[in-house]
């Protein structure tokens, strides 16, 4: 590890902000801290039948079988919706346990959940999908039920990487892999009637986390054929411009009341071929520097791609008010599954401090 020091929180699984409220998972319960992560209080579990409590019961089962909570969104008055393996889940204000609301029939999960400015919940679905069969989004009202709500027909996209709500243009963005023409950011600010593309057929576009600002919208590219970059787009006039070159692919971004925030994955390929995964900050989203960097672990499964997950640092949905930045450690050295906390303060100052930018 180099960089901003850290605080260790404990073995906790990061979900998301909401203002004061950091919620964390351990297993299949979902934990609630309002003091920055010095202590937690479990806010609901997730009923399970024999085969997933074993598959969530140590974390290398967890670890292998991608089990446990992935995803989580405040949904307001206490419901929330939750992504589990193989299911969407809802808990209502005030319950302790949370409801299958859809059950996932293709690959495990979707890779986040969505709450659009018109409050409608959505997901992209996300499968290998080798025949490139039609992919949906699914929508729903209130977080319980979901319905399809946008189809990209047959060969048009692999699956879905992202949907992404957009607060300054109250619309939704949404992300999608992963060659050709099926790579692209699309837009739609009317609940999915229509979805249009914005930049689409480039590994540019290739992308899981946007970063939507007052200015622009900021995207980090997750691509193994060329190297990665951090982009910002004018949706006012379609232009796209460098910003920072990132050593590995980005599946994670985040923000504050101060600052916005990615993190890069050890993803082996012949273009990015960095063994470690790097923490970025930017005060404004447009300039970016490391502030850490942490070493995958097990370092003879450099060439098995996946099969105990990709280093990285997992980062929570939403926007915090917190003078905190928190991830999660994924597949790194000495701290998978992890939670971690840095001061904003020291980081946005490191950044700024840091010179040239990181290759």
């Amino acid at each position: 590890m180099s960089g901003v020091p850290h605080r260790d929180l404990g073995a906790r699984r990061v979900l998301a902000v909401d203002g004061e409220a950091l919620y964390a998972a351990r297993g299949l319960r979902v934990e609630r801290s309002l003091d920055g992560g010095l202590t937690f209080e479990t806010v609901a579990a997730a009923d399970a039948g024999l085969a997933e409590r074993a598959m969530s019961s140590t974390p290398l089962t967890r670890r292998f079988f991608r089990a446990g909570f992935h995803a989580l969104l405040p949904l307001g008055g206490g419901a929330l919706a939750a992504v589990l393996r193989e299911r969407v889940v809802h808990r209502a204000p005030g319950s302790e346990r949370f409801e299958t609301a859809h059950v996932v029939t293709r690959g495990t999960r979707p890779l986040n959940l969505c709450r659009a400015a018109s409050g409608r919940v959505y997901f992209g679905e996300y499968f290998g999908n080798p025949e490139r069969d039609e992919v949906h989004v699914l929508g729903s009202d209130d977080g319980r039920s979901f319905d399809v709500a946008y189809t990209f027909p047959r060969g048009a996209v692999r699956h879905v990487h992202g949907v992404h709500a957009d607060p300054y243009r109250g619309g939704t963005w949404v992300t999608t892999g992963d060659h050709g023409d099926e790579v692209g950011l699309w837009w739609t600010d009317d609940d999915f009637r229509t979805l249009e593309p914005v930049l689409r057929g480039e590994q540019r576009a290739r992308a899981v986390a946007v970063i939507p600002t007052a200015d622009g919208v900021v995207l980090p590219t997750d691509t193994p054929q060329e190297p990665n970059r951090v982009q910002f787009i004018d949706p006012r006039t379609g232009r796209v411009d460098d910003l920072a070159p990132i050593p590995g692919s980005c599946f994670a971004a985040t923000s504050s009341a101060g600052a916005h925030y990615l993190s890069t994955a050890v993803e082996k390929s012949d273009v990015n071929t960095a063994r470690y995964s790097a923490l970025f900050a930017s005060p404004d989203g447009f300039d970016w520097r490391e502030v850490a960097r942490f070493d995958r672990d097990l370092p003879l499964l450099n060439d098995r791609r996946g099969y105990l997950q990709y280093p990285t640092l997992l980062l929570p949905a939403g926007t915090s008010r917190l003078p905190y930045l928190f991830a999660t450690a994924q597949a790194l050295s000495g701290l998978h599954g992890r939670l971690l906390r840095w001061s904003e303060r020291d980081a946005v100052a490191h950044a700024l401090d840091a010179g040239p930018r990181a290759a």
